[in-house]
């Protein structure tokens, strides 16, 4: 006798499918209006810029998903190639890249910009010549007439590669490279005062609640000091570690992120995400259950309804997961941001007007009655140059309750 429960080898395949991650992807690159739209380009290359002021150059570390890149041969006996260009400031390379059966999934790459001085921004594309698809960010280095944190190269024990600071791994050993100009003044070791900050707990209330999550509260408790002259070698703890100069020139900021990040881990780390979505009582049990595993499947199941509904209902909310920690972490991962909320929930706006100090996300057509629009503020904070607060009113009442409402019947749809 069957019953109606989907099988084990069902969820089995569905899990494994998160793992995935965004695999559907448009041939354009994400526009002004929409710049949180990840799957509107094909590429998602991760790079680090070192700038060394001492040698006017700037190191490029760029890591490239093979399975992004189109690769092409000749003849059937030729091997698989792609070809990459690679612009950074006003230098190009231009990379052939061959392959072959045991080729690891992560293209990775270095290039150096040798010129006159040391820029204080620097443009970065990359571009997959056989797919004519173009990737490009715009990234601070610091101050011409100062030390900034791309000054700093943090590398990964782990890895054995260049990572960014606010994404390191928990319990990975960084080494982080002081800047040269810093080194050589003949100042002697440089004492550094190290300070950590415990993220806070608690979600971000509703977009009509007259909550907050407290920021202003949080103090850095000083945890030692350390003298280097070139070198700081640190084991990444969870949370915000900063490293102060003491003569206050240069502040690195380390955030301690959980393996696998941006992407989530195992069962238990997806249970909180729901929390949007659940009701208290609902979301207590997964917290509780013997078997979270278990017991989340059954939630989505009961939600979509069908097992068919229930895996587009979890793979469109956990890619909206995953958006969110690429574009609005900082102090705390993306989607327990403000930020991360509202996309998590209602998806991709559509449109986006932002500033400097503003970001403005418009749900339906502008000006009419039935537009939804909130309105974030940058809030500036020692410990996060990313985070905007939600102006929330009571009016957003009606359309959380509606949104919400979706994801608990199964309609929601992929953005």
């Amino acid at each position: 006798m069957t019953s109606g429960r989907p099988s084990l080898l069902f969820w089995t395949l569905l899990w494994a499918g998160l793992g995935v991650g965004c695999a559907s992807a448009s041939l354009q690159t994400p526009s002004a209006r929409r710049p949180y739209d990840r799957k509107a380009s094909v590429l998602h290359p991760e790079v680090v810029l070192h700038r060394n002021m001492a040698a006017s150059s700037v190191d490029l570390y760029l890591s490239v998903n093979r399975t992004e890149l189109l690769y092409s041969r000749a003849s059937a006996s030729s091997p698989f190639v792609a070809q990459l260009q690679i612009d950074l400031l006003d230098t190009s390379w231009t990379v052939v890249d061959t392959a072959w059966d045991h080729t690891p999934s992560l293209l990775r790459l270095r290039q150096t910009w040798r010129g006159r001085g040391v820029p204080a921004w620097a443009e970065c594309e990359v571009t997959d010549l056989q797919r004519n698809t173009s990737w490009s960010t715009r990234r601070f280095l610091g101050p011409s007439d100062g030390f900034g944190a791309r000054d700093v190269l943090a590398w990964s024990e782990q890895d054995k590669w260049a990572v960014r600071p606010d994404q390191a791994t928990v319990n990975d050993t960084l080494r982080l490279m002081l800047p040269t100009a810093l080194t050589q003044r003949g100042d002697g070791e440089a004492a550094w005062l190290l300070y950590h900050v415990t993220p806070p707990k608690s979600l971000p209330p509703p977009p009509y609640s007259g909550t907050r999550v407290r920021w202003d509260t949080l103090t850095p408790v000083n945890v030692g000091q350390v003298v280097a002259d070139s070198m700081i070698v640190v084991q990444v703890a969870e949370g915000l570690t900063l490293f102060e100069l003491a003569s206050n020139e240069l502040t690195i900021h380390v955030h301690g992120r959980q393996p696998r990040f941006p992407e989530l881990g195992p069962a238990l780390s997806l249970i909180s995400p729901v929390r949007y979505i659940a009701t208290r009582a609902e979301y207590n049990k997964l917290k509780q259950a013997t078997h979270p595993k278990l017991a989340l499947d059954e939630f989505w199941l009961a939600c979509g309804r069908t097992p068919n509904k229930a895996r587009n209902l979890l793979q469109t909310y956990y890619d909206r997961v995953e958006e969110a920690n690429h574009a609005f972490s900082g102090l705390v991962d993306g989607w327990k941001t403000d930020r991360g909320m509202v996309h998590v929930v209602f998806g991709i706006p559509q449109r986006i007007r932002r500033d400097a100090w503003n970001e403005y996300w418009v749900y339906g057509e502008e000006g009419t009655t039935n537009a939804l629009t909130f309105h974030f503020r940058r809030k500036s904070t020692p410990y996060d140059d990313n985070h905007f607060v939600l102006q929330r009113s009571i009016q957003f009442r009606s359309a959380w309750d509606r949104a919400v409402s979706a994801w608990r019947n199964g309609r929601v749809r992929a953005n």
